[in-house]
């Protein structure tokens, strides 16, 4: 008997739950936003927990009107909850929900009153903490066909405005539409990046304060975006909290404080308006102090996000005014910054009255400002032009002024020639600052790259990461220039096939070196942290062929793309199974090589009628066995399917020194010759080391490479992984 009322308790629930926030989801629909499916209750003093929402009828929600909708300026928590039926093709999805300035995002996958998974999201945690490693809110479900799973998700927000985006996309296709959505970030960014850098070279060389407002302004806005991306949480402040919080009020400050030094500047106003110019300071010192205020937590925090918001709206529309007005008055105003901002000021609009939620299309309130801001500023560095331009123009009148009145003055001649020689000596002086200056240019671009390397390196796992999982082990990593091609990966997974617990380990030679091969080396590296994670990836073989796939569909090399980009990568992949004794292997061009002390008969060591395969040390028992990869690369389009991996599983013992590597030790040139080292000599010097310690062994490789290397000019990143089985 209480099995049956169970059973009808359980059915009088879900067709609660279903008459209500039922999602269904088709191949055609999948990449939506299916916010007006959902169930939303506000809790404005934060009083509920899971068990509480879960109680309430479906009267107490109610369904947005939006696909995107705008939740306001709150400080209230948000509860959603949903249900999903899975009518397509696919088990494995991605939910997109909350922009990515939301303070805490909690998702939870429930049965009956059971919570099955529990993730957490938003930049007040640390961002170690997401599922999924992404500047967006996400988090992955799993549904297989026919099955209908439900969810409740907690949005906390801290006075800024909530958006509510519900897509759900299969995995696959969600990080392939990510994939070309990076590049287009990379382009805006890149396009500010290079604006800022180039009229950085006119300010050192003109000294005018116009272009150092402009560059300020120009990368504020750029720190303004990644801010509202998210990216300035996930690369500036990754642990959460305050700076991560407030970040974006005070950038957004900042950028308008900036803005109003240019426009100043730029119309010079202290001589055409001088009213109006106080006027904008003025406004200067209110957004000033309003920035301050929010920066102290609490009420003053949290009005910041709409008076901040106000203030920049009348910010820009007194900016416009003032060009109309010295316009009116028949000043010359450039035409290329009067039409910049005025397409600032109609992209700022629909980004406000946004977060206002008078606008009701969130995509576009939110991707207005960007839009608008990159216009701005490309048709602001043509009015910068031309400010250059007038700026030689002058120069040139004032030079033509100079000779015409030498001319008058032939009577003086030889006071003309003492003042000739003596602006010969200034201009030389003026060429020699100048290239001091574009000197001092090329260390902020080094300067740059170098900061590029701790970006790359901040990737790469740390000497102690790499410790805990490999205690007896080294890495030997270095790169030919400040950044490099080649990356290694060190991780520890749970195949979701047999709950086998493995520590992953890969060397990998990406496509040239220096700054190309950092970013495949970035691409690279997230497709492995990616494999990590994805339920069809269970062996060495279908990690790289997850990897394939992942580098081919971001590179655009597929049979339809005229411009294919040849770029890839060579790897080394092993799984170490410390309970099993086993190592699992799969390589694309790159081998691993195998050292152990064979004491009797082993027939996974016993030497081939040359003695090559595996190689015997001269004086010691010690044997160096060669497995290779498959004979093709990661990333290159072959023929017209992508060619698979194979992997090869290996019994290791106690004692065995397990070596994955890139090209770049072995192709060095060097010796009393300037040849090649070559693998023969690698592998025999291999032999010479592998019974001493993992530290040992790292020391006598770098002195036996730039030994060889001796003054010769080194060719290729080098990257040397070794570990013992313990």
């Amino acid at each position: 008997m209480g099995k049956i009322l169970l059973w009808v308790s359980l059915f009088l629930s879900t067709y609660t739950f279903g008459q209500k926030g039922v999602i269904t989801l088709t191949d055609e629909n999948l990449g939506n936003s299916f916010a007006k499916d959902v169930l939303l209750i506000e809790d404005q003093e934060h009083q509920y927990e899971l068990a509480d929402v879960q109680n309430l009828p479906d009267s107490s929600f109610s369904s947005p009107s939006n696909d995107i909708p705008n939740l306001d300026f709150t400080t209230s928590s948000w509860w959603m909850k949903f249900s999903v039926t899975n009518n397509s093709s696919f088990s494995y999805f991605i939910l997109e929900t909350a922009r990515p300035i939301t303070n805490k995002v909690e998702f939870y996958e429930v049965r009956g009153e059971n919570v099955e998974n529990a993730f957490v999201s938003g930049d007040d945690l640390p961002y170690e903490n997401r599922v999924v490693p992404h500047n967006l809110n996400l988090f992955p479900i799993t549904i297989y066909p026919t099955q209908t799973k439900h969810y409740y998700v907690r949005m906390v927000s801290d006075g800024e405005v909530i958006t509510l985006p519900v897509k759900i996309q299969d995995k696959m296709s969600y990080f392939e539409r990510d994939a070309t959505q990076q590049y287009g970030h990379g382009f805006y960014y890149g396009m500010m990046y290079l604006i800022t850098v180039i009229y950085f070279f006119f300010f050192l060389i003109l000294r005018d304060r116009t272009f150092l407002f402009y560059i300020i302004y120009v990368a504020t806005q750029a720190f303004l975006q990644l801010g509202l991306d998210g990216y300035a949480y996930r690369y500036l402040f990754p642990s959460g909290g305050y700076m991560a919080n407030h970040f974006i009020l005070l950038i957004a400050g900042v950028t308008v404080f900036s803005l109003f030094n240019y426009v100043i500047s730029f119309l010079n106003l202290a001589e055409k308006d001088p009213r109006m110019n106080k006027v904008l300071r003025g406004l200067q010192v209110v957004v000033a102090a309003v920035t301050l205020m929010s920066l102290i937590p609490g009420k003053t925090y949290e009005i910041g996000f709409p008076v901040i918001n106000g203030i920049s709206l009348l910010s820009m529309i007194a900016s416009v005014f003032v060009i109309f007005r010295l316009i009116y008055r028949k000043e010359k105003v450039d035409i290329s910054f009067a039409i910049a901002f005025i397409i600032l000021i109609l992209g700022a609009i629909v980004f406000i009255l946004g977060n206002f939620n008078i606008v009701g299309d969130a995509v576009i309130a939110q991707n207005a400002l960007k839009i608008s801001s990159a216009l701005e500023v490309t048709i602001l560095s043509l009015s910068m032009s031309n400010k250059y331009r007038r700026l030689q123009e002058e120069k040139e009148e004032a030079q033509k002024e100079s000779l015409k009145q030498l001319q008058e003055k032939n009577e003086l001649m030889d006071d003309i020639n003492i003042k000739l020689e003596k602006q010969v000596k200034d201009r030389t002086a003026e060429i020699e600052r100048q290239k001091e200056e574009l000197a001092t240019s090329n260390e902020e671009i080094l300067s740059s790259i170098h900061y590029a390397k701790r970006i790359q390196e901040a990737i790469l796992p740390s000497d102690q990461h790499v410790k805990n999982l490999l205690p007896e082990s080294f890495v030997l990593y270095t790169p030919k220039d400040v950044v490099s091609g080649d990356f290694y990966f060190v991780e520890k997974t749970t195949t979701s096939t047999s709950e086998t617990e493995l520590v992953i380990a890969a060397a990998v030679d990406c496509t040239g070196h220096g700054v190309p091969g950092a970013f495949m080396s970035i691409v690279g590296n997230n497709y492995l942290t990616a494999s990590l994670t994805e339920a069809k990836v269970n062996d060495v073989a279908a990690a790289l062929n997850f990897l394939n796939e992942g580098v081919v569909n971001s590179l655009r090399q597929n049979k339809g793309n005229k411009e294919k980009v040849r770029d890839g990568m060579d790897i080394a992949l092993v799984a170490y199974d410390k309970k099993g004794s086993q190592l699992y292997f799969a390589g694309a061009k790159n081998p691993v090589y195998i050292v152990r002390e064979v004491v009797g008969e082993d027939e996974d060591f016993k030497p081939d009628p040359e003695n090559k395969n595996p190689l015997k040390a001269e004086d010691s028992n010690l044997f160096l066995k060669e497995i290779k990869g498959d004979s093709h690369p990661i990333g290159a389009y072959i023929g017209e399917e992508l060619k698979p991996f194979n992997y090869h599983a290996i019994n290791v013992q106690k004692g065995d020194m397990i070596y994955i590597f890139s090209d770049g030790y072995a192709d060095q040139f060097g010796g009393p010759d300037g040849k090649k080292y070559k693998y023969k000599n690698f592998k025999k010097f291999l032999l010479s080391i592998a019974n001493e310690s993992a530290d040992v062994q790292k020391e006598k490789l770098q002195q036996e490479y730039e030994r060889w290397r001796s003054d010769f000019e080194q060719i290729d990143d080098v990257l040397v992984m070794g570990f013992r089985v313990v």
